[in-house]
């Protein structure tokens, strides 16, 4: 009997332990599931429309085929993007949320507004700085310069009589502008607008006199005779207006090393996981290199960058600094 009762026992115990070693395989299988196992959400803290949900509707397709998960885009707007990214930044610390930002977000807002409620130093996991856009000083055809050169004598003998728009206050247009007065020892009165385009027609019709405009969005301007192009502000002549001066090329001692720019790049949380941020990198250099992606992205006005992490994070900590003298001046005030 006692014999009947071991074979019993033996045999329950080698079934609970062939149970036990399935069920830890299986469960050893699921916590080992390479990054990325489910959908990837990549948020835009503005409205549908504009270059930050451009960049991201042009990435997300391929981005999604290289890592072999859906990309899904949301536009999460509001409270200047702190909405947008306040979320991704809530997010679980797990590489499946991650976020369109730009100058505005990483190095604007932080220093305008104290309730920003991040470190754009210390907060972010930096992926890529994808594209960049170069602005173009732009003059009403009537005023007499036609040069930089010419734009510093005619500001420094007529004070207070040229004023330059923006399309807001504390934008990076706003910014790009007093940088450049700064850096010829100028000044001008700023004109603030609710967007850049009421900016550029009220350029036209003479009520501004100077602007700092997107190439882009500058160039059918330029094309027709409407505004006059001073100098763009790339480290080289852009390609959509090579007959254009860059600042490096004014003559100008204090341009000689001065370029200003837009940018968009992607960034994570800080603390995801080592192995998303490298399928990540990895996934977004290859996507950048792709030879229609970037035809997409420079048809509307986009230079495709493709940075390293380090490389975006410099380029995020030049732009704070740059922005913080702005304030030191007095010329634009936190809120």
């Amino acid at each position: 009997m006692q014999g009947n009762n071991r074979c019993r026992w033996d045999a329950f115990a080698r079934g609970f332990m062939v149970l036990l070693i399935g069920s830890t395989a299986v469960t050893s299988s699921v916590l080992a599931q390479s990054y990325p196992s489910r959908p990837i959400i990549l948020v835009v803290p503005v409205n549908p429309g504009g270059p930050n949900d451009m960049v991201a509707r042009l990435i997300a397709p391929p981005l999604a085929k290289a890592l072999g998960q859906p990309v899904v885009v949301e536009n999460r707007p509001g409270a200047s993007q702190k909405i947008g990214i306040r979320s991704m930044l809530s997010a679980p610390k797990d590489g499946y949320t991650i976020a369109i930002v730009s100058p505005a977000s990483m190095t604007i807002n932080p220093l305008l507004d104290r309730a920003v409620g991040y470190d754009p130093l210390k907060d972010f996991t930096f992926l890529t700085e994808a594209v960049s856009m170069y602005y173009v000083l732009i003059a009403n055809p009537a005023l007499p310069a036609k040069s930089v050169k010419e734009l510093v004598t005619y500001v420094k003998a007529n004070p207070d009589k040229i004023a330059y728009g923006t399309g807001g206050s504390g934008t990076i247009i706003h910014f790009a502008t007093q940088q450049v007065l700064q850096k010829l020892d100028i000044t001008a009165l700023p004109v603030h607008y609710k967007s850049d385009g009421p900016a550029i027609m009220d350029l036209i019709a003479g009520h501004v006199q100077i602007m700092v405009a997107y190439s882009g969005a500058a160039k059918p301007f330029i094309d027709s005779g409407k505004v006059f192009p001073l100098a763009t502000t790339g480290p080289e002549r852009l390609a959509e207006l090579p007959n254009v001066a860059n600042y490096k090329q004014t003559g100008i001692k204090a341009l000689e090393n001065f370029t200003t720019q837009a940018w968009v790049g992607i960034v994570a949380a800080k603390g995801i996981p080592a192995e998303a941020t490298q399928k990540l990198n990895d996934a977004l250099a290859k996507v950048l290199q792709l030879p229609e992606l970037r035809k997409s992205l420079e048809a509307v006005g986009f230079q495709v960058v493709n940075s390293t992490p380090g490389e975006f994070a410099a380029i995020v900590r030049s732009g704070l600094e740059e922005n913080r003298i702005v304030i030191e001046s007095g010329a634009i005030k936190p809120e």
